[in-house]
């Protein structure tokens, strides 16, 4: 009876340790998901045409996201004070947009043009004022002796020569890729339009509709997510936009005001590079920076000065009082997100990085809180009130003292 009764205790010890265990169950989920994870990483053949569909959709899709959080304020503007259909506020919204998009471009471009012959025109003089200025500094240092520079227009003139016919077929068939992404743009303009349309008039219900595919326990909790990711992206991408679009004033009215040429075109380059977050500005500088050196020393002083302005007014004013803290991320995670996104997916994975990973910290966030209210592990988090009265059908978490 002795050796039956340590076998038993000692089975049923095996069994709460290990087989009844919620850190056993969770290890072996992990493992099983990693699993499945590998399989698909291993067949990624089979979702080519996955991929191709996204890689069509996605354009469009995404210029209708950004557009749909710029105007779905002035639809339910137009809806509650003007108390119109909601068809007729959107159409009347997108109307006005391209409206204002038509005449911003009718009145910019011929400037942009204007400037941007004049950069292309005044490339050699830049060439020959750089190499003239390099040349000045040497004889003044003695840097660089004249075998030294002679070796160094040989190895110049020598890499040029060989990459030459690279250059040119390099060229000729990248025509092939200039069509693709010219066709591809066309359809994006096409479908853009339609997909914005449908966002205005069905976005507040996509939650719910989305919705219908989760467990009825679980709903409430994912609507919940749902709008927490859209309240964070909406914030985000109105308030880029919104300083975006400060930085380009700012920074036109300074270049004007300091008499810097080129002063609209380095405006326009510096607004929607200001969409990079930390780093968009200081991109945004080199070409002042370049043409301000050239012109004359106290130029380039202005350059520096019209920069710190625009620095202390982004930093201080605009981003703190357009933007606050609606991401809640720390500074230093968001330039690891921009230099892993800006790695994986280029300069779409820079811009929409942020974004991107602050609705899944929403995600991740609501499962791992989920998972503290009814895996019993964390007995002194409690379940929320309200989630419970949203989800009724799910068990109350045991308390350590109901456990013991």
């Amino acid at each position: 009876m002795n050796k039956l009764h340590q076998s038993q205790s000692g089975l049923s010890w095996f069994y709460q340790r290990f087989l009844n265990n919620h850190i056993t169950i969770l290890l072996l989920n992990v493992f099983l998901f990693l699993l499945v994870v590998n399989e698909v990483v291993q067949n990624a053949g089979l979702l080519d045409p996955v991929w191709k569909f996204i890689g069509i959709a996605a354009p469009a899709i995404i210029v209708a996201g950004i557009l749909y959080y710029v105007l779905d304020p002035l639809v339910h503007l137009l809806e509650r004070r003007l108390h119109l259909k909601e068809g007729f506020a959107i159409a009347i919204a997108m109307v006005l947009t391209v409206a204002i998009l038509v005449l911003v471009f009718l009145n910019l471009i011929p400037f942009l043009t204007k400037q941007t012959a004049g950069v292309i025109g005044s490339l050699p003089q830049f060439s020959n004022d750089v190499i003239q200025k390099l040349n000045h500094a040497n004889q003044q240092h003695h840097w660089l002796t004249n075998d030294n520079l002679a070796e160094i227009n040989r190895r110049v003139s020598t890499y040029f020569s060989k990459r030459g016919w690279n250059l040119l077929t390099g060229t000729l068939s990248s025509i092939g890729n200039v069509v693709t992404t010219v066709s591809d743009w066309v359809i994006t303009l096409i479908t853009a339009p339609l997909v914005l349309f449908f966002m205005l008039k069905d976005g507040s219900r996509f939650p719910h509709y989305l919705s219908k595919v989760v467990p009825t326990a679980y709903r409430g909790r994912f609507v919940t997510m749902l709008d927490q990711m859209n309240v964070k992206v909406s914030s985000y991408i109105r308030g880029q936009l919104t300083v975006a679009l400060c930085v380009l004033i700012i920074f036109t009215t300074g270049y004007s005001i300091i008499g810097l040429k080129y002063a609209l075109l380095l405006g326009v380059i510096a607004g929607p590079l200001n969409l990079i977050p930390y780093f968009g500005s200081a991109i945004a500088l080199i070409p002042a920076l370049i043409i301000g050196a050239i012109t004359s020393p106290s130029m380039l002083l202005g350059v520096v000065i019209v920069y710190l302005i625009e620095w202390v007014l982004e930093t201080q004013v605009l981003s703190p009082l357009i933007m606050g803290n609606s991401l809640e991320m720390h500074p230093i995670t968001i330039v690891f997100v921009l230099l892993a996104a800006g790695k994986m997916f280029g300069l779409t994975g820079v811009i929409l990085g942020v974004p991107g990973f602050a609705v899944l910290k929403v995600f991740v966030t609501t499962i791992f809180h989920w998972y503290q209210e009814y895996s019993a592990l964390y007995p002194d988090v409690l379940p929320d009130e309200e989630a419970l009265a949203q989800v009724p059908h799910l068990p109350t978490p045991k308390t350590k003292d109901s456990s013991d």
